[in-house]
């Protein structure tokens, strides 16, 4: 099986690898060293099986700083034992693409923008937000709250902007907050939004860990999930099924991404650029922390 590590030195990888293609998924790092991010993990397991039919393998490299990741890509580079890398979270004018491609790095962006010279795995963000406010609105809910990730970064921006467009196609109010993606920055903003006069009624996480942190924030305050506060998280994890009550999400097949992606870093290794838009499709997965608003006195 293909190997995956976070810190691994390239000599020791290279001797427990298939002997075909390396790749390497770089990951900054949300929450600490030693918290897992759920979406990447599903992520990697797509990628693990899908490159292991081809006797490639993925390594998994977690960063706590920027310049940490670019020294890392200076080195793969170098090295030659890597040829292509996933880059996730792009931010705008994003410098780790610059850096592998002045190194001859071959690379995969997952999550857009297109950028010239490089590979794109590209996610339905707009229309995945889209759905989110429309289920939401076809509850009965009339203000919407969002907690949203770091507000640089591709994805949020997207769907910052479907959100916007969202609330005015069906007719609700809805106020955006930024987190970092944390469980506590999830707790920090749904306090925020709760203290608003009128508050919302039902609020939308982009991401579980941060749902998370408001379910249990806004159960401090006393209120009931979901008879007084509707509760809807971006990508669908252990985190979401566990929590009590289980939380509803927009779920998307990462695991279905993960193994495109892999057919996208074969091609880009092989000199074949690749833009493949808008997979996997999204979807509503229903569960105990959403219904419709209470009713007013």
């Amino acid at each position: 099986m293909p190997v995956r590590c976070d810190t691994l030195h390239m000599d020791n990888v290279a001797a427990r690898t298939p002997p075909g293609p390396r790749f390497a998924l770089a990951v900054q790092m949300k929450n600490g060293p030693h918290d897992p991010d759920p979406f990447f993990e599903e992520l990697l397991l797509g990628l693990e099986q899908a490159l292991d039919q081809h006797d490639a393998s993925v390594l998994l490299r977690r960063f706590g700083s920027a310049a940490e990741e670019l020294a890392a890509y200076r080195d793969w580079a170098s090295s030659g034992m890597l040829n292509a890398v996933i880059i996730a979270d792009i931010a705008e004018n994003d410098e780790r693409v610059l850096r592998c491609r002045e190194l001859g790095l071959p690379v995969v962006v997952l999550g857009g923008p297109h950028i010239e010279g490089v590979s794109l795995v590209e996610v339905d963000n707009s229309g995945a937000m889209l759905m989110a406010v429309e289920h939401l609105a076809g509850l009965g809910h009339q203000r919407l709250g969002r907690v949203s990730g770091p507000a640089q970064l591709h994805h949020t921006q997207a769907r910052t902007r479907a959100f916007g467009e969202a609330l005015a196609r069906f007719g609700v109010a809805g106020t955006s907050l930024e987190g970092s993606y944390s469980p506590g920055s999830g707790a920090q903003r749904i306090r925020e939004l709760l203290g608003a006069d009128p508050r919302p009624s039902a609020i939308i996480f982009d991401d579980t860990l941060m749902a998370v942190g408001g379910l249990a924030a806004a159960r401090e305050l006393g209120l009931r999930i979901p008879q007084d506060l509707s509760i809807l998280a971006w990508d669908d994890s252990p985190d979401a099924r566990l929590a009590e009550p289980p939380i509803s999400v927009v779920s998307l097949d990462v695991f279905e991404l993960g193994q495109r992606l892999a057919q996208v870093l074969l091609r880009t290794h092989a000199g074949d650029l690749q833009t493949v838009v808008h997979v996997p499709t999204a979807r509503i997965v229903v569960r105990g922390s959403t219904a419709a608003p209470p009713a007013k006195a």
